[in-house]
């Protein structure tokens, strides 16, 4: 399959954010005195790759929609600060964007995480050069527009801004349950990231187009060398 348009995770993707969610959520549960939940519902929770909202009322299944509302912001700050700086960038994440972009690819970063703090982490990683569009929570406030796994950002954002891209020259790039199902909701191949945080056997329940075991191994799906 020759791909044009290339769609990006971020979190588990390109970059190791997991020990950043780990340390702002138990930060996050002590600023508020709430109980910190059992370590494998966490983890469980982030494999999925929610969105902070949704992450914050499953583990706090108690918590009022006006709570949550309050919570977001305070957890996003307490992340920006400390977690952040605990993110890593998985090797060669710099290289594979900048290959891409010049052998002819659109690189797009699409994530659940909020803006601010996406664009300052791909600028901190020199990664934002190569990026043709990214798209995180809160890019856009003056739409009503769903997250993943919704297509609704797909749909309204993406495809209107590269309208002459076919659905077949579309491949999502992500870790995640969360990943596939954009990609099946929104009708393009998609190609796991296994090295990521989603869980292995739910995510290949779900059938994904490729499968790799780190970034190096994308050339070679782009080149039309691999397919699992």
């Amino acid at each position: 399959m020759a791909y044009s348009l290339l769609l990006f995770d971020y979190d588990g993707t390109l970059c190791d954010s997991r020990q950043a969610i780990y340390h702002s959520l138990q930060q996050f549960f002590l600023t508020y005195n709430l109980p910190t939940p059992p370590e494998a519902d966490v983890q469980r929770t982030v494999e999925m790759g929610l969105s902070a909202p949704v992450t914050l009322q499953v583990l706090q299944p108690t918590a009022t929609p006006a709570q949550i509302i309050e919570w977001v912001p305070i957890y996003r700050g307490i992340y920006a600060e400390q977690g952040e700086p605990l993110v890593k960038p998985f090797p060669g994440a710099q290289q594979v964007l900048a290959q891409a972009a010049a052998q002819g690819f659109t690189p797009v970063v699409f994530s659940n995480k909020g803006s601010r703090v996406l664009e300052a982490s791909l600028e901190r990683f020199e990664m934002l050069p190569f990026i043709s569009l990214l798209i995180g929570d809160g890019s856009y406030p003056d739409k009503q527009l769903e997250l993943k796994p919704s297509p609704m950002i797909f749909q309204q954002i993406i495809q209107p801004h590269f309208p002459e891209v076919p659905l077949d020259e579309i491949l999502m790039i992500g870790d995640t349950q969360s990943d596939l199902l954009f990609a099946r909701n929104c009708g393009i191949d998609s190609c796991w990231a296994s090295y990521g945080m989603g869980d292995a056997a739910e995510c290949r329940a779900l059938g994904p187009t490729y499968e790799i075991s780190g970034l190096a191994e994308l050339d070679a799906v782009l080149q039309g060398k691999t397919v699992s």
